[in-house]
């Protein structure tokens, strides 16, 4: 499975400041409006399409998409395209250190990027396009204030996104202020140590709080207890790995800190309703 630092470019650490745009085209035209199943270590996507449409390949599932939409991948996470021919739009692409600094501020923007996802656009469509395309001119200048303004853009850009996101979802008020603070503090433990084996029991004596808090955060702020959180991230984990990777099932389950492959067979037949290997198969085929 190959992975990038952006598309085509040999993978690279990127300065934690890192961020970057570009039009949709200049990438997909030149590979046939395809782009293959690939991975970035540490950056996340925001693509803004104005035109156009195509499919996303992500976790093993294919989602279509119409213009005007965002698309939104998460940093490490697999995915490729296919693309309408001549669609247009941009692809925003900031480092994930960015992203949790921004959470740290406002935590439902750390919810955006959960997983891979296509969100089409209402009222705020216009200021996604004109943000996204501001971020693209700015990058190819040279103009006082330019890293100032590109952050600032940004910020705007994921606002909008975020606003889009609870829209549909279907609204209402987000849970904020502690609770929402102390999940994005839990998905961030998820993401160091989710291969470890840790229960909730444990992640809720490294957040230095009990495990009934931790519960009643999740549900305010996600609908679900902090089970199904780390759940989510095991089971995402181990499909790509399933997918894109060599190693057997046995090793895969090892890998996620399962001690029992027969454990890990029955975690994962319950969830995605056919066993690891008929689900690898059923890729292939």
């Amino acid at each position: 499975m190959p992975r990038f630092f952006l598309y085509g470019e040999a993978e690279t650490k990127a300065d934690e400041h890192f961020i970057h745009a570009e039009t949709l085209e200049r990438r997909s035209q030149p590979s046939g409006w395809q782009i293959q199943p690939h991975a970035h270590a540490d950056l996340n996507h925001v693509f803004v399409i104005g035109s156009g449409g195509g499919a996303l390949l992500a976790g093993g599932e294919r989602q279509a998409f119409t213009a005007p939409c965002l698309l939104l991948i998460p940093a490490g996470e697999v995915h490729g395209f296919d693309w309408d021919a001549e669609s247009q739009g941009h692809v925003v692409t900031f480092v994930d250190p960015l992203l949790r600094g921004l959470a740290r501020r406002e935590p439902g923007l750390a919810e955006l990027f959960d997983r891979p996802a296509a969100l089409q656009l209402g009222e705020d469509g216009a200021d996604c396009l004109r943000l996204a395309g501001l971020l693209e001119a700015e990058m190819s200048g040279g103009r006082v204030g330019k890293a100032l303004l590109v952050e600032a853009a940004l910020m705007a850009l994921l606002v909008h996104a975020w606003r889009s996101a609870r829209l549909s979802v279907g609204g209402g008020a987000a849970a904020r202020g502690p609770r929402a603070a102390l999940v994005a503090r839990y998905r961030d433990l998820i993401e160091a140590h989710y291969r470890e084996g840790w229960g909730v029991a444990q992640f809720a004596d490294a957040l230095g709080v009990t495990a009934g808090r931790l519960r009643a955060a999740c549900m305010a702020v996600t609908g679900h207890p902090p089970i199904d959180l780390l759940h989510e991230r095991l089971l995402a984990e181990a499909k790509r790995s399933l997918l894109y990777s060599d190693l057997g099932v046995a090793e895969v389950a090892f890998e996620l800190g399962f001690g029992d492959p027969a454990y890990f067979n029955r975690f994962f037949t319950s969830r995605v309703g056919c066993s690891p290997g008929r689900f690898r198969q059923g890729a292939a085929g």
